[in-house]
């Protein structure tokens, strides 16, 4: 008899899971919620099934349109694609399930860092993305052990003090972990752990606002938290700064409500600009339970400013059931001159209305900012 591989397994379980118990249309979106529409896509990922997961952009500042974006499939590692969608790397890894990426100086020269969790060997993988083709090649002296549960989100936050590397790593049973990661001198890195952090139920998003020190962490079923993300941070000196809506909301969304974010918190991201103030800016949270975006200030007390979704167009579907996202704030290239937003795709389907592969849509800034009326 043929034995299907731990991963397979595990997706045929997801798949029957899903048909049988769980809704696949989304639910009610406030009517507040404005459309916009991608501007490109990527190829679906290699494998079906639930596999594209979170996106992780690179900005080539000498060329931006010679960018990369960097996805998760999470059936077998990661995926390079250019700014017109086309794959130009992959590294069959394992279950890399959210990747999150920085260009620092390692050894004396400057790398894009790409990190992510792998639930494969429960450990977190660390690579150097190559900026001119799009490959990638381990960057770690030995792997690093998660020790966790199950090894989910990912972030990486680059230290107001001193420039220090940091992982974070989230847990599906519950809470995350924080390593550093140290240059060791020869052109790799090695991950010493240095902080945990307690949360009630699973978390999965994060993102790490470095020009601030922060770190936000989005626990699935209840909003998203903000501590600081330091390694002597306080970990359980957090504030619940968005929520999610009560069962009872859920389908029909109040607009005065408090409540913004239908269940699951997913994907988070900082919209930066990089010539503005730190406190300028947007955090964005995917709301995969209603197929919508939301949108926050980026400084306290994090207003809302208002919720968006990716609609179908006439030749690049829409954006249902996102996963993890990604946004920069710079021009990448002549059709994002206020930067890129890319978001997982959930349900992807070409012009001909046939289903496909996962894969991650790309949309334009300013589309969203003109949309919602953003500063």
């Amino acid at each position: 008899m043929t034995m299907l591989p731990a991963c397979d397994v595990e997706t045929a379980a997801r798949d029957v899971i899903i048909t049988l118990f769980y809704e696949t249309d989304p639910r009610a979106a406030p009517a507040d919620a404005v459309a916009v529409q991608a501007s490109a896509e990527t190829v679906p990922v290699i494998d079906g099934s639930d596999a594209a997961d979170d996106p992780a952009i690179w900005v080539n500042e000498r060329n931006p349109a010679a960018s990369w974006v960097v996805g998760t499939n999470k059936r077998r590692g990661l995926e390079v694609y250019d700014l017109a969608g086309a794959r130009h790397g992959r590294v069959d890894a394992g279950r890399v399930n959210n990747v999150d990426l920085r260009t620092v100086e390692v050894s004396g020269a400057q790398v894009v860092v790409v990190g992510g969790t792998n639930r494969t060997t429960n450990t977190i993988d660390v690579w150097a993305l190559d900026q001119e083709t799009g490959a990638l090649a381990d960057l770690l002296t030995a792997p690093i052990p998660a020790d966790l549960d199950d090894p989910y989100g990912f972030c990486l936050y680059r230290s107001l003090k001193g420039g220090a590397l940091y992982a974070i790593a989230t847990d599906k049973a519950g809470g995350a972990a924080q390593w550093h990661l140290a240059d060791t001198g020869t052109g790799k890195l090695r991950g010493e752990r240095v902080r945990t952090i307690h949360t009630e139920t699973q978390p999965e998003g994060c993102v790490a606002d470095d020009s601030n020190g922060v770190l936000y962490i989005g626990e699935e079923g209840v909003g998203v938290w903000r501590l600081g993300a330091e390694p002597d941070d306080p970990p359980d000196a957090k504030e619940l700064i968005a929520t999610v809506r009560p069962e009872e909301e859920a389908e029909a969304p109040d607009p005065d409500s408090p409540h913004r974010l239908t269940a699951d918190v997913e994907g988070l991201a900082i919209y930066a600009p990089p010539d503005a103030a730190p406190e300028a800016g947007y955090l964005v949270a995917s709301s995969q339970g209603n197929w919508t975006y939301v949108v926050f200030d980026r400084s306290p007390p994090h207003a809302y400013r208002g919720t968006f979704r990716v609609a179908d167009g006439e030749a690049i579907d829409g954006a249902g059931e996102t996963d993890g996202l990604d946004v920069v704030a710079r021009p990448v290239g002549a059709d994002y001159p206020q930067g890129l937003l890319v978001v997982q795709d959930g349900y992807n389907v070409d012009p001909a209305g046939e289903e496909q592969n996962q894969n991650f849509k790309y949309v334009s800034w300013a589309e969203v900012a003109g949309a919602l009326a953003l500063d």
